[in-house]
């Protein structure tokens, strides 16, 4: 048989592009500024399982919601840093 009467065939795959070394990772900072900024409230919940009275604000448990004042922004800072970073990142990726 020749070589013309043979049926078109789909064309080959192109070859898998090289290996770029190491894997990109995210940076964790977005994860870990929302729960740092819930944290106190997160422990109060959890202490509560095993406390009867712990949301009461009469107790040692019960204020520590409290610091949600002072771990709220500090979370909102660290958020909008991996954002930021992020941002860059893919920024640069994208040159």
């Amino acid at each position: 048989m020749s070589d013309e009467n043979a049926l078109p065939s789909f064309p080959p795959p192109p070859p898998p592009p090289p290996p770029s070394g190491q894997k990109k990772r995210r940076s964790p900072l977005v994860l870990s500024g929302v729960i740092f900024g819930i944290s106190p409230l997160l422990f109060s919940l959890v202490a509560s399982i095993f406390v009867e009275d712990a949301l009461n604000e009469s107790t040692a448990l019960g204020t520590v919601p409290w610091l949600m004042f002072l771990t709220l922004p500090i979370g909102f800072v660290i958020v909008i840093v991996g954002l930021a970073t992020g941002a860059r990142d893919i920024g640069k990726q994208n040159r």
